[in-house]
């Protein structure tokens, strides 16, 4: 979904001094798309003294606080308002209106007092920083943030009207990158309203990040009314939002994603490894033996040195694109577990079909043929010790690692390791499959990919497949990894920056039921189902053909843990990856 783009039509001093004007002007605004209307509540004996040469002019533009708030409850009938307020008195009329937020003129960024009142009212705020310091934007933002407010910095100013050349609009990068944290930034247009670019310049600003344009509105330019310099009448205005809306799609709203046509275009043009020449079985790949040649079909396209210095496990023809699967890896299996559980304490431990759950998860896995070595990761808690006695009984090491971080734990069980894929195996899934893990890592190999899922599965039956390099590279990427319990997350966010996919799962076995282990509930489920097995004489090695084929005869089964809710991943996960860190990673070929 495309970043939507508020636009704010300002009403400013183009009313003439008459309210009704004002409120034909702010309505024909709205009706012409306008997100918001704005107007400037001012009173001349709190904006300026009164020897200043403008006095008498502000005091007749003005209202009085009862035409302010017959107006602004008029006009917010039909849309939102926004309200520049230049003093207390001011935004006493406009909370006592309701209005939905107010700006803040940069004359008054040094006007601590206001700036606290506005934060106190906690709604949206829209600070002017045009002729402002960085130092003076700086403190009015602390002062609201002090009260909770993330204000939208509007660069821009009014010099009646501003020239194209004194824009500046690369200003804009300039505060979004120095106040990223606390800000988001917008652009005030004042070009001239016949100028062409009083319509472009806005839609550069989109580009640079803008997410607030406001423009100022008049009813007839030919007037040459207050106000009317860098105004558009409600036409033209029609026309720019038309033209905003547009910016919208073409910008987007996550600079990650690739369209779908882009992703076409990637499939179509990406060049892959292929053989230079006949390649015998056996044979370590050079760098002579390969070549890239644009090819058809929907596989990824390695790194050159996932394939060089590896001997190729089959027969390679010229011209045959060449996979991971082509050549040896090292698989490894991680099993993350631990004693500790909210629902379920000890569920490791716990006996299903005469051992232990845990163990017969280590069981299940030890029948694949693609894993190479299985690694026990559980935490250094006292408790956890009972996990490591289990992987000894199971002829299974055990990593023990941080208590928090399922991450560190998977880094720190490969530490010294060379390690090409790792699957991440949690201790409630404990019907994995041992032929779904080997195709999952087949699949994996074969389309090149860096994650690889078998959502399809019912939960409790399927694995994860990591490229070991990514693992590492999260670690180091991610900028809080405390919260990898939900590792998928981290992946599944960033899908169109890595190389992911689902692997494939017959039609037959693709079922939404609930087979992990994590409830007395699950626990029933499991035990009726393994007991099944064992008395069918297949304890260790049914098949998801045989759980499908169990459910189908026993679907009452199923009823008894279809009332529990899948943990959901919290909303404060923090999934978020430091872009820069994973170019640098790249770039030095981790």
């Amino acid at each position: 979904m495309s970043r939507r783009i508020e636009v704010i039509a300002e009403v400013a001093n183009a009313h003439q001094g008459d309210p009704a004007q004002a409120e034909r002007l702010a309505l024909a605004s709205l009706e012409a798309g306008a997100d918001a209307v704005k107007f400037q509540i001012y009173f001349a004996e709190e904006l300026l003294t009164r020897a200043h040469a403008r006095f008498a002019h502000f005091q007749k533009q003005s209202f009085s606080p009862e035409t302010w708030s017959r107006l602004l409850t008029t006009v917010q009938r039909s849309g939102r308002v926004y309200c520049d307020v230049f003093g207390l008195k001011a935004l006493e009329v406009a909370s006592a209106a309701g209005v939905a937020g107010y700006k803040v003129h940069s004359s008054d960024l040094g006007n601590t007092p206001l700036l606290e009142a506005i934060a106190h009212q906690r709604k949206p705020v829209l600070v002017a920083v045009g002729g402002s310091t960085v130092q003076e934007i700086s403190r009015a933002v602390t002062t609201l943030a002090r009260g909770g407010v993330r204000p939208v910095l509007l660069h821009g100013f009014q010099a009646y009207p501003t020239a194209v050349q004194d824009t500046r609009l690369e200003r804009l990068g300039w505060l979004r990158e120095m106040f990223a944290d606390t800000c988001s930034i917008g652009y005030s247009d004042h070009v001239d309203g016949a100028d062409p670019f009083a319509k472009v310049l806005p839609l550069v600003a989109i580009g640079m990040g803008a997410s607030v344009i406001e423009k100022h509105v008049t009813l007839d330019r030919a007037a040459r009314g207050v106000d009317y310099y860098s105004s558009l009448e409600p036409q033209a205005l029609r026309e720019f939002i038309g033209w905003v809306r547009q910016a919208e799609t073409a910008v987007g709203s996550n600079p990650e994603e690739f369209a779908p046509s882009e992703r076409t275009y990637r499939r179509q043009v990406k060049k892959h490894w292929v053989a230079a020449r006949p390649i015998r079985n056996g044979e370590t790949l050079r760098a002579e033996d390969l070549i890239m040649k644009r090819a058809e079909g929907e596989a990824e396209v390695p790194e050159i040195e996932q394939l060089l210095g590896r001997p190729v496990v089959r027969d390679l023809a010229e011209d045959t694109v060449v996979s991971r699967a082509d050549v040896a890896n090292q698989v490894w299996a991680l099993v993350v577990a631990r004693m500790k559980s909210c629902r379920l304490p000890n569920k490791a431990l716990v006996d299903v079909a005469g051992m232990p759950a845990l163990a017969h998860l280590l069981e299940r896995l030890k029948q694949s043929e693609r894993v190479n070595r299985i690694v026990l990761c559980t935490t250094t808690e006292p408790e956890d010790a009972a996990i490591e006695a289990l992987g000894a009984k199971s002829g299974v090491p055990v990593f023990r690692g941080a208590n928090d971080d399922v991450l560190r734990r998977m880094i720190g069980a490969m530490a010294g390791a060379n390690v090409d894929l790792a699957l991440r195996v949690t201790g409630d899934d404990i019907l994995a499959d041992p032929e779904y893990v080997d195709r999952a890592i087949d699949h994996h190999l074969r389309m090149n990919m860096q994650y690889t899922d078998m959502k399809a599965l019912p939960s409790g039956t399927e694995v994860e497949v990591f490229d070991a390099a990514l693992l590492r590279t999260l670690g180091e990427a991610a900028k809080d990894s405390s919260g990898t319990e939900y590792l998928t997350t981290y992946v599944v966010r960033h899908r169109d920056q890595l190389r992911t996919s689902s692997g494939p799962v017959d039609e037959r076995h693709r079922h939404n039921w609930r087979l992990t282990l994590d409830t007395d509930e699950d626990l029933e489920v499991i035990r009726a189902l393994l007991e099944a097995m064992r008395s069918q004489g297949k304890a260790l090695t049914y098949r998801l053909e045989d759980i499908v084929a169990y459910f189908e005869s026993h679907p009452a089964v199923l009823d008894r843990n279809a009332t529990v809710r899948q943990r959901q991943t919290p909303p404060n996960v923090c999934s978020d990856l430091d872009w820069k860190r994973m170019a640098t990673l790249a770039g030095a070929g981790r």
